[in-house]
């Protein structure tokens, strides 16, 4: 196991049903199968694309964070990235309180996991879907406990908690959230439109 593989200590694990059941009610739809949520990905905004945003039919892809006690979506998508510069924003920021759960958009693969400190992600892991879509999850505090890269996860499982880890602001607690169409992955899409997001999450 991953030395870094401990859940936060404010945390306890939860059933998969549970979460799923925590998601519907938030969401006030019915939790179905992510493949008939986000046909739409290939068609949504990307970086450097002035893309027309897109609605993806209830209830949207999962939002990957729990929503409280804080949900501060910034919907930053191509803005300025301290890693990349002006317009390299590949993804999305949520910010919430550390320790806030982040759970896996899609059943699929944790194919990778970032555990270097110095690099920008910090803590973070690497979903491919069932449906041929990776996902990234950077700044984590902290994995779920037993996790390792290669298992497999359902749409609703816990994989760790938000934090402020590599290049992330001090304090900053956030979940940086890209989605990556395949077959190549190579080129990120806008999350926000994809999403759904929860009615007390604020949008910026």
């Amino acid at each position: 196991m991953n030395q870094h593989a401990t859940p936060h200590p404010a945390r306890r694990p939860r059933s998969k049903s549970i979460v799923a059941a925590a998601v519907s009610v938030l969401l006030g739809v019915s939790v179905v199968h992510a493949d008939s949520t986000i046909r739409s990905i290939d068609s949504a905004a990307r970086v450097g694309v002035g893309a027309e945003r897109i609605v993806v039919e209830p209830p949207g892809l999962l939002f990957p964070v729990e929503s409280e006690p804080r949900c501060e979506v910034l919907n930053n998508f191509g803005g300025a990235s301290k890693t990349f510069g002006a317009g390299g924003h590949q993804g999305v920021d949520i910010g919430a309180d550390e320790g806030q759960d982040v759970y896996a958009v899609e059943d699929g693969t944790l194919y990778a996991q970032d555990t270097d400190l110095s690099r920008a992600p910090g803590l973070g892991w690497r979903l491919q879907s069932v449906t041929n879509t990776r996902y990234r999850y950077f700044h984590l505090a902290s994995f779920a406990d037993g996790l390792e890269v290669g298992d497999q996860v359902q749409r609703g499982d816990v994989i760790g908690y938000v934090g402020d880890t590599g290049n992330a602001t001090p304090g900053g607690w956030h979940l940086h959230f890209e989605v990556r169409p395949g077959p190549l992955w190579r080129t990120p899409v806008d999350p926000v439109p994809l999403l759904g997001i929860p009615a007390n999450c604020n949008v910026y």
